[in-house]
């Protein structure tokens, strides 16, 4: 079976609904992490870069997380090494509760 290895990245893509403030979502990550801002059909897509340290990609994760839940998402969708995932606001329910 020939696999392709797995491309590292430090980038994360998030997808943010076009009705949502995009500003807003980029006030809480920038300029800690920087990156763009591309307008798609009904997204936005905004990447940021992190640092390769032992926390930062954790730090921004649940920076976004909180986002999305004082924002009153249900979720977003982000991409990371060529992989989409959900980051879902109840998470962050879940923890407030421990």
């Amino acid at each position: 079976m020939d696999e392709s290895p797995t491309q590292l990245s430090n980038v994360v893509s998030f997808e943010i609904p076009a009705y949502m403030d995009v500003d807003e979502f980029c006030s809480r990550i920038r300029p800690r992490w920087p990156g763009s801002q591309v307008r798609e059909p009904g997204i936005w897509n905004v990447s940021a870069r992190f640092r390769k340290t032992r926390n930062d990609l954790a730090l921004l994760l649940r920076t976004v997380e909180a986002y999305v839940g004082e924002a009153e998402l249900q979720a977003i969708r982000y991409q990371l090494d060529g992989r989409f995932y959900i980051l879902e606001a109840e998470a962050l329910d879940r923890v407030a509760a421990l």
